[in-house]
């Protein structure tokens, strides 16, 4: 797409990203790698993304990397919430920072199916990005007229890294609630470090009849990096949902 500098640099990038992840990636995955190649980047001529500043993040140099995060590290980052905790490190799940859900009123399963999500409400080329690169899914659900005690807090921690090289994390979840369910669900962003990094993130949410849902994102990364994040909400007869953003830091969010 023409009229900005480097985007197809980028795209390989991605592409590259994508290719490194080997070949158990799924056909779903795929897709959307095809779909982000060919929208290509935007530009300030697209009306979307008029006051969105893009140049600094396509002349960048992408990898994936894996920080090891010990529970101190963690603790330091994290949020004084009575909730259930799950924790993701540079895009993967990690247990051992990771709170039991056993009992909580949230079933949870990561892998990575992903044939019953829906299509995107308005899809976009960092939409069909974290798509591709996310490896797994968070599947999260309340059943049929449960209300857990606690909130479910999905806290991301991606680490920066120092020089030309930006670490690239991407994150994807699905929530459930069924007919009749009542939730709090927490997305938490934070960088581990005050160096340069690219977040990418997605959560889409089912509302059956009669459910409510309170979610509330805050995106507390650090004024050097980006984020860019796609959530749809999708509501049954008679459901609710209260969906607050509160967006601090990065030199570049996008929500």
């Amino acid at each position: 797409m023409a009229g900005l500098p480097n985007s197809s640099n980028a795209l390989q990038q991605w592409h590259h990203l994508f290719e490194a992840q080997g070949e158990s990636r799924s056909a779903h995955a795929q897709q959307h790698l095809q779909q982000m190649l060919r929208l290509g980047l935007p530009t300030r001529k697209h009306e979307n993304w008029k006051y969105t500043p893009l140049e600094g993040l396509v002349s960048s140099q992408f990898v994936s990397r894996f920080a090891e995060v010990t529970q101190e590290q963690r603790d330091a980052l994290a949020l004084d919430i009575d909730a259930v905790r799950l924790v993701f490190v540079d895009g993967q799940f990690s247990p051992q920072l990771s709170d039991s859900a056993t009992a909580s009123g949230f079933d949870i399963a990561i892998n990575d199916e992903r044939q019953a999500l829906a299509a995107p409400v308005q899809p976009e080329v960092f939409l069909h990005l974290t798509e591709s690169l996310a490896q797994s899914v968070t599947h999260i659900s309340v059943k049929r007229n449960q209300r857990p005690s606690k909130p479910l807090l999905l806290m991301h921690i991606t680490q920066g890294l120092e020089g030309d090289e930006v670490n690239t994390a991407h994150y994807r979840h699905h929530l459930e609630l069924a007919e009749g369910a009542e939730a709090t669900v927490i997305e938490h962003y934070v960088s581990l470090n005050a160096a340069r990094h690219f977040t990418g993130a997605r959560l889409t949410m089912n509302v059956a009849a009669n459910a409510h849902l309170h979610h509330i994102k805050l995106a507390f990364e650090n004024p050097v990096s980006h984020h860019f994040a796609h959530n749809d909400i999708l509501l049954a007869a008679d459901a609710s949902a209260h969906s607050h953003s509160f967006l601090l830091g990065d030199a570049v969010l996008a929500t």
